[in-house]
């Protein structure tokens, strides 16, 4: 499925006027949560991981699109960096989720196991004791994730206004793109 030119035209949206492509996408009734929640991922995000085993932790994200129907981020924290892979495909989202910590190159495949209101529960068949919820409420993305169906790891991303200056931009577009151990499908 390519993304449409309403969806592009969505994901650029707030680097050019400033509008949210939250409420856009909200507005439009005949969009599914994952089409909104994907259309609105691409751009920079204030975060804090408000609930993490080592106490609170900020989040800075920047989304890019990574090409059709791709849509990457790298948080960049003190510890490790976490890879954000989203991809969309005949209207199913998958999640591919890495973080460097403890020096891990293995990435985890997540997969909706079930949607409800404005929350997308993505579960690891590889790793069942491996669950995490995405919340998508106007100006908010929640992230929860639990372990044996216990909260781990609790984040808040909020959209910014931050803009990245062009080399900055394209390096951070390349390492969200082009993460250790993932690969885009050809």
């Amino acid at each position: 499925m390519k993304m449409s030119r309403y969806h592009t035209f969505l994901s650029w949206l707030p680097a050019f006027t400033g509008v949210s492509a939250i409420a856009v996408a909200a507005a439009t009734p005949a969009d599914t949560i994952t089409d909104s929640f994907f259309t609105a991922l691409p751009g920079a995000w204030e975060g804090r991981a408000y609930e993490t085993p080592v106490g609170p932790v900020d989040y800075p994200i920047h989304f890019h699109p990574c090409g059709e129907n791709v849509v990457a981020g790298v948080a960049e924290l003190r510890v490790s960096d976490h890879y954000w892979y989203f991809r969309q495909s005949d209207g199913e989202l998958g999640l591919t989720f890495l973080s460097t910590f403890r020096g891990n190159r293995e990435p985890t495949e997540l997969v909706v196991s079930k949607i409800e209101d404005h929350t997308i529960w993505l579960h690891a068949p590889e790793l069942q004791l491996l669950t995490l919820s995405l919340t998508l409420v106007e100006p908010d993305i929640e992230i929860r994730v639990f372990h044996h169906r216990k909260p781990h790891v609790a984040i808040r991303l909020t959209r910014s206004d931050r803009q990245q200056n062009g080399s900055t931009r394209n390096k951070n577009r390349l390492k969200s793109c082009e993460p250790p151990g993932l690969h885009q499908p050809e």
